[in-house]
């Protein structure tokens, strides 16, 4: 197995972006990023 095949779905796609364009969010970012789709995801289903 190669070794990007070893990783996980999420994992692949960072390191995917982070070559395609330099994507690479800090944990922080990320969380923060993360807290704002939920915020968002829970107001969609509020509609």
């Amino acid at each position: 197995m190669a070794d990007a095949d070893s990783r996980d779905p999420a994992e692949r796609t960072r390191a995917l972006l982070r070559e395609w364009n330099g994507y690479d969010p800090t944990e922080d970012e990320a969380r923060r990023l993360d807290e704002e789709l939920d915020r968002r995801l829970a107001e969609a289903m509020d509609r």
